[in-house]
């Protein structure tokens, strides 16, 4: 990489890593620390456009090729109706708030894609990835028994004196945490399995491990679940023999009484009404509204005026409730346009993964988006149930995924 590229590129590493690892609602002057950062980058990146005619040269390459491709346009086509919508959002700043996030990940897929398009460069980010999941797992133990940074309405208190606490390591609940970890974990899984070196095979294994305790420490059934979709992935595309390794884990996980618990409530209808009257508060506006939706971000707008519109939709005399279920929220916020091409983004970017680990010598690349590729079908999975694509913490490295995915494909070094 040349000297005059790296003070962008560190910035972005550092953005890999530090993202995560801020305390959600750290802020200076009421704006995320992290989003400062971004607005660096995107700042560096302009003044390098006027300044440098190599990377304008880049970024007209990365215009015209972004138009040319099935996932590139229907990011084009989701981000162009997320901003349509903010004229007839009943919250329009909720609505333009929710697209200019978007727009931070589209950004982000752009630069990576088209600034960073190397081999090398790309697996150094994903080096950055791994090391910032391995120091937040750390956290999460130390977490676990000293309960620090953690919010009390995490921590359930019984009058026998015992307590059960659900890590969200610096995340605002133990959900969007383990959504953040089920993306990672079956990346450094594979590299596991693929590593010849002992030392460093030891290393990813023993992050491996981290994580997997952190997941079962967050005692989020969601991912609980996406654990299991993901490790039956990996059987289709690897090994049935992860089945039996994987098998015995979780036959063991099944002796911690938290985890045991929240599976045996799977069928339980009073752990699962509340879900299933929201969907169908998303469906009552998808219905009235089956176009152009309701305005990007505006579910939560919209939940009262409907809970009130029909009877037996409320639950609990909740307000402004989000709809736990990403592809309801979005298809009753941004109509059929939205829910298509926001479907052909998922089905485009998981075929674009599956491309690159098919394809490539490169057995890092090849084991971590293996890797990937589970973690994602498990994160699709994991939307059904709660809205974590519009989690930034979590959403952030998917987005990184496809990103550095598409950057080692677009790279014209790549020896496959």
């Amino acid at each position: 990489m040349k000297s005059k590229y790296s003070i962008l590129y560190y910035l972005m590493c550092i953005y890999i890593v530090i993202m995560p690892l801020i305390q959600e609602g750290t802020n200076l002057k009421g704006v995320p620390v992290s989003d400062i950062l971004l607005s660096i980058i995107m700042f560096l990146y302009l003044i390098k456009l006027i300044s440098d005619k190599y990377t304008r040269k880049r970024f007209c390459y990365g215009i015209k090729d972004f138009f040319s491709s099935t996932l590139s346009i229907s990011i084009v086509i989701l981000l162009g109706i997320m901003i349509i919508s903010t004229s007839y959002a009943l919250e329009k700043g909720l609505a333009l708030s929710e697209s200019a996030r978007f727009l931070t990940y589209v950004f982000m897929f752009f630069l990576i894609k088209y600034e960073f398009n190397t081999k090398e460069l790309a697996k150094n980010l994903l080096g950055c990835y791994i090391f910032t999941a391995a120091v937040l797992s750390i956290f999460g133990i130390i977490q676990y028994f000293t309960t620090i940074g953690l919010d009390e309405k995490f921590i359930e208190k019984y009058s026998s004196g015992s307590r059960v606490v659900k890590i969200a390591a610096t995340m605002y609940n133990p959900n969007a945490y383990a959504a953040f970890l089920i993306l990672i974990i079956f990346p450094v899984i594979m590299l596991t399995i693929y590593e010849k070196n002992k030392r460093i095979k030891s290393i990813y294994g023993a992050i491996s491990i981290l994580m997997f305790v952190n997941i079962v420490m967050t005692d989020s059934r969601n991912a609980q679940l996406g654990f299991c979709i993901g490790v039956l992935v990996l059987f289709v595309l690897y090994s049935y023999k992860l089945i039996i390794v994987f098998g015995g884990a979780g036959i063991m996980a099944l002796f911690i009484p938290s985890v045991f618990d929240r599976l045996k409530d799977l069928p339980n209808d009073v752990q699962n009404v509340s879900r299933i009257k929201l969907w169908k508060t998303a469906i009552m506006m998808i219905k009235e509204h089956p176009i152009l939706g309701v305005g990007n971000g505006n579910y939560v707008s919209r939940y009262d005026e409907y809970i009130n519109k029909y009877k037996g939709l409320s639950y609990n005399a909740y307000t402004r409730y989000p709809a736990h279920n990403s592809y309801l929220k979005l298809q009753s916020e941004l109509g059929i346009i939205g829910i298509v091409s926001f479907l052909m983004i998922l089905i485009t970017a998981i075929l674009r993964v599956k491309k690159i680990f098919t394809i490539t010598k490169d057995k890092f690349i090849k084991a971590f988006y293996m890797g990937a590729f589970a973690s994602m079908i498990a994160f699709y999975f994991m939307n059904i149930s709660d809205n974590l694509f519009f989690v930034p913490k979590a959403t952030t490295y998917f987005w990184f995924l496809v990103a550095t995915a598409e950057s080692i494909l677009n790279s014209s070094r790549e020896n496959f």
